[in-house]
């Protein structure tokens, strides 16, 4: 699998070591964007904009019900499916029915005693809601978003623990990813994406910038990409779906008719 199983952790101790600002709130709900437990969201071609319950059998949006692989009691799902309607990759994460929001005016520093770490960042549409750079040295990291236009990282991400992931969000700078595993999912990437890992996900994604994936068995499906992909010749990328983006009004935002060709992203298996 593409994804070990994720723990969820203490919240309380986890918030007490992060010098940010918490707002109340919750992210739990069964759009796409969904926190909450035991809920799968199918991600890629024609993926739904609604959450599903949990189960051994997975809706489709060609109405096929397939069953796929099952994450641990409690966490929810991706299932990313390439554009034949096959599913190309589960991604389990921790699910948190209402993780609080999370608002800072600098960066974001996560130790490697950090591990398991859920965060949310909220839905209203209120700028940028950190400032700064955030960066993850621990495992089993999530950032949770509630969409790209709404929830905004202003500077950088850089994670070197293993299945940091990252959902629903915008990064208005750059992603660079060390360990194994990574995750990128329903996101907006206003500069470049490296991933110096191996098994890791990018997924109905907009990079603005370059795609560089350095490991082997990755998946890159549904993603709209402003500048270059790298994939090196590793035999086992699965590469579907992804198209060119000229971001022709310059507003970082991806918009349907700035879509160009389809990317063929070099060494990877088109599916």
């Amino acid at each position: 699998g593409f994804r070990s199983t994720l723990s969820c952790m203490r919240m309380n101790s986890f918030v007490a070591a992060l010098s940010v600002v918490f707002a109340c709130g919750s992210t739990g709900d069964d759009t796409q964007y969904t926190s909450d437990p035991n809920k799968t969201v199918v991600i890629g071609s024609g993926g739904s904009n609604v959450a599903q319950e949990s189960a051994a059998c997975v809706e489709l949006p060609s109405d096929a019900c397939v069953d796929v692989k099952q994450c641990a009691e409690g966490e929810r799902r991706d299932v990313i499916v390439a554009s034949g309607g096959k599913v190309v990759a589960v991604v389990c994460y921790p699910a948190d029915e209402s993780p609080p929001p999370l608002n800072a005016e600098g960066n974001v520093d996560l130790s490697k005693t950090q591990n398991n770490g859920v965060v949310a960042i909220d839905g209203a549409d209120d700028g940028v809601d950190i400032v700064g750079n955030v960066s993850a040295a621990g495992n089993n990291v999530v950032v949770y978003g509630e969409g790209s236009g709404v929830s905004v990282i202003g500077g950088n991400v850089d994670s070197n623990g293993n299945n940091f992931s990252l959902r629903g969000v915008t990064v208005k700078g750059n992603v660079h990813i060390v360990a194994n595993n990574a995750t990128l999912v329903l996101c907006v990437i206003e500069g470049n994406v490296i991933l110096e890992g191996n098994n890791n996900v990018i997924a109905d994604c907009s990079v603005l910038g370059n795609i560089e994936l350095k490991g082997v068995n990755n998946v890159l499906v549904a993603n709209e990409i402003g500048g270059n992909v790298s994939v090196g010749d590793d035999k086992n990328t699965v590469c579907d779906g992804n198209v060119a983006w000229t971001d022709t009004n310059s507003n970082k935002a991806f918009d349907v008719e700035e879509r160009g060709a389809v990317i063929a992203c070099g060494g990877g298996k088109v599916k």
